[in-house]
């Protein structure tokens, strides 16, 4: 009887783990590496968001410990590996506003060039270029603070007309969707609504929407993965339900910052540890 009992108990924990690799397996996506990458120790420190012109013809990165917006120019559009340094935007000057933007994290800029924003934790600046894509030109505009909700957010994302902004929230273990009364005006934002994505996220840091806004993408610095949710109203966080992930656990063990391109199969991934950015192929 005893052996019987241990047989039995075996076969649960057998039936168990299968059932667990399972699930695991159906929520793991396909996701290929192009080994194409781009090497920016020389520039940057601790890099993290990464964002782009919108012909591909140029990228943006922040780095936190270095304090500097950084733009690369590409030979060759969207081919990361063909990206050399072009100039650089001093971030800390902007302490004279708030000591805590020494450590920036996040980084917008709108496709005409003119609006970049820079994120930090609870709060965001923005900055106007008169001369659009020249960060030599940009200079600081604006100013929000959104620690009445947020208690520490990485990466922001706006909708396309600019009334809607999203932001990760690691230690919150959510995504917070705000509007704004004004589009892309951060001083008139309202807080509508919070996603949870605790049972999926162990360490967010990056935010990126695809699809028309019926697909949100977010960098999971622990599980070295993009989570995927889908969304059947677009942009509205309120129907958003987790659809699976994508490991890129290959080639860095702290992925800091997320960015796509246009043809929304692209992705571009900042790892920390190897002072890179990494150029993917999402297989959908």
């Amino acid at each position: 009887m005893k052996q019987f009992r241990l047989f039995y108990l075996f076969v649960i924990l057998l039936l168990t783990v299968s059932c667990s690799t399972a699930q695991q397996s159906s929520d793991s996506l396909s996701i290929v590496y192009t080994s194409k990458s781009l090497d920016i120790s020389a520039e940057t420190g601790n890099a993290r968001a990464t964002t782009w012109h919108p012909e591909g013809v140029s990228v943006y990165l922040v780095g936190r410990d270095t304090q500097n917006v950084v733009r690369y120019d590409l030979t060759e559009p969207w081919d990361i590996s063909t990206a050399t340094f072009y100039q650089e935007f001093d971030l800390s000057g902007a302490t004279s506003t708030s000591p805590a933007l020494d450590v920036p994290h996040g980084l917008y800029i709108h496709d005409e060039g003119a609006l970049m924003w820079v994120f930090h934790r609870t709060e965001i600046w923005a900055y106007e270029m008169s001369e659009p894509w020249d960060l030599s030109t940009a200079s600081m505009s604006s100013y929000a603070d959104f620690s009445a909700f947020v208690q520490r957010g990485h990466d922001v994302d706006f909708n396309p007309d600019g009334t809607r902004l999203y932001i990760e929230d690691r230690t919150e273990r959510s995504v917070h969707e705000l509007s704004l009364s004004t589009p892309w005006d951060i001083t008139t934002f309202t807080h509508e609504y919070t996603l949870d994505i605790s049972d999926q996220e162990k360490e967010v840091r990056g935010t990126e929407f695809i699809h028309d806004g019926k697909t949100l993408l977010l960098l999971d610095t622990v599980r070295r993965a993009i989570l995927r949710y889908t969304l059947t109203e677009a942009f509205d966080l309120q129907t958003a339900t987790f659809s699976g992930f994508y490991s890129v656990a290959d080639n860095t063990r702290s992925p800091r910052g997320l960015s796509v391109h246009p043809d929304e199969r692209t992705v571009y991934v900042t790892g920390r540890n190897n002072q890179r950015i990494y150029q993917y192929i999402l297989q959908d």
